[in-house]
């Protein structure tokens, strides 16, 4: 998915501080997973080395294939490890409670966002959208 945005600054580590354009928001897709959705400032990567400077307005590609990984992660991941954790507590230790194995597959859950909190540490550059080129 391609989208335009205004660049407003840089940071030390090379991400470019970008600014939602109004039009961009109100025709993304992703508007129910975006975590901007009050701070339109979000952070790109310019792995061409696209001359930039601020003001330009530029074209992000925001690749699809991340995008669902990382819905995956979010939505899918804690669901897969619920019922697993709830059956191994079953299995190990059968003769507690109901409230025990939920218990065993909510502590399965929380493995699961610590899983996407590593995930996200190891790989916050290659998730975001990178600049393609400038547009004006």
């Amino acid at each position: 998915m391609y989208t335009i945005a205004n660049v407003i600054g840089f940071q030390k580590d090379g991400t470019v501080v970008l600014r939602c354009l109004t039009s961009s928001c109100n025709a993304c897709k992703a508007e129910m997973f975006c975590n901007n959705k009050k701070d339109t400032e979000y952070l790109a990567v310019n792995p061409d080395k696209v001359l930039i400077k601020e003001g330009d307005l530029v074209e992000l590609y925001l690749n699809p294939k991340r995008t669902i990984f990382s819905t995956f992660l979010v939505f899918g991941l804690p669901l897969v490890l619920f019922p697993i954790g709830y059956l191994i507590s079953k299995t190990a230790f059968s003769a507690k409670g109901e409230i025990f194995h939920a218990l065993g597959g909510l502590l399965f859950m929380a493995l699961s966002f610590g899983i996407m909190s590593i995930l996200k540490l190891k790989s916050k550059k290659s998730l975001m959208p990178k600049i393609t080129k400038v547009v004006g």
